[in-house]
């Protein structure tokens, strides 16, 4: 009888929902001490009121810092190396159509941000938690109470935590800018927001807009109303990221096949990689 009531204790108590802080930050630690990435990504991002999909194989190295990026949909074949060449500032792109030249372009100007919630800096996860941390920090006071476990998934072969991050008062407000000389991407920054976010709520065509000291724009309180994410158990790191705005769905991050810490040369990095068509 006594046996049977343990094994029904152990039972209970292995059936508890794990604490959500607990997965985020160590997420966050995680996330932080890695190094490189292979991985597979479907994103998807609201653009004009619609959801766009993008399939994209990666190579990703943070120091120094390094991306290698091949399209697998909807334009296959189009390949983007940054940076370009050895301490260069530009981003090398193979748009495999006309003029299918290799093109060395700015990573923040509007060919290559056309129809992009993020710039070439976001790949991997070093964003995401940036902004994670920020929230984190803003909402101390409060946060156990604004992540919930939603139990678990499997995602990609791997079992994952679920959990939802809630903005306790999502709202849009207003900024005013405080120089001409202050863009977009910086006010993004500062107030730990998408910068696509801001074209999108103030019609502005391109994220180089110029600005005028003591011009008022809308802004989103937080990056978002709602983050879920799809955190694998073992290795501590996100499978899947979900933004909700006030709209909806306003992007989706999923991860495939993903690979943590492969060994990487300066060839994977590299024109010159004859697995490349640069």
């Amino acid at each position: 009888m006594r046996l049977r009531v343990l094994a029904l204790l152990a039972s209970l108590l292995s059936a508890q929902s794990p604490e959500p802080l607990v997965i985020l930050n160590t997420m966050l630690d995680r996330l932080g001490a890695l190094q490189t990435l292979r991985y597979e990504l479907k994103k998807y991002e609201r653009i004009q009121g619609k959801l766009l999909m993008e399939h994209m194989r990666f190579k990703l190295r943070r120091q120094p810092f390094a991306v290698y990026g091949y399209q697998i949909s909807p334009r296959k074949g189009v390949e983007v190396l940054f940076p370009s060449e050895p301490n260069s500032k530009k981003m090398l792109v193979k748009p495999n159509t006309f003029p299918y030249i290799s093109l060395s372009l700015d990573p923040y100007g509007d060919i290559v941000l056309e129809n992009q919630h993020q710039t070439i800096y976001a790949v991997g996860y070093d964003q995401i938690r940036s902004l994670l941390l920020a929230a984190r920090e803003r909402y101390r006071a409060q946060i156990s109470e604004l992540v919930r476990y939603e139990g678990m998934l499997t995602w990609d072969g791997r079992k994952c935590h679920k959990l939802l991050l809630i903005a306790p008062n999502y709202h849009l407000s207003s900024y005013t800018v405080q120089s001409n000389t202050e863009n977009i991407f910086q006010i993004a920054e500062k107030l730990h927001v998408g910068w696509y976010k801001l074209l999108e709520l103030n019609g502005l065509r391109s994220p180089k807009a110029t600005l005028r000291s003591g011009q008022t724009l809308k802004v989103p309180s937080d990056y978002g109303k709602v983050i879920r994410l799809y955190v694998d158990e073992q290795r501590h790191i996100p499978l899947m990221v979900e933004v909700e705005d006030e709209q909806g769905v306003y992007e989706r991050y999923e991860y495939y096949q993903v690979e943590v810490d492969p060994p990487f040369s300066d060839k994977d990095f590299s024109r010159d990689n004859p697995e490349y068509n640069f």
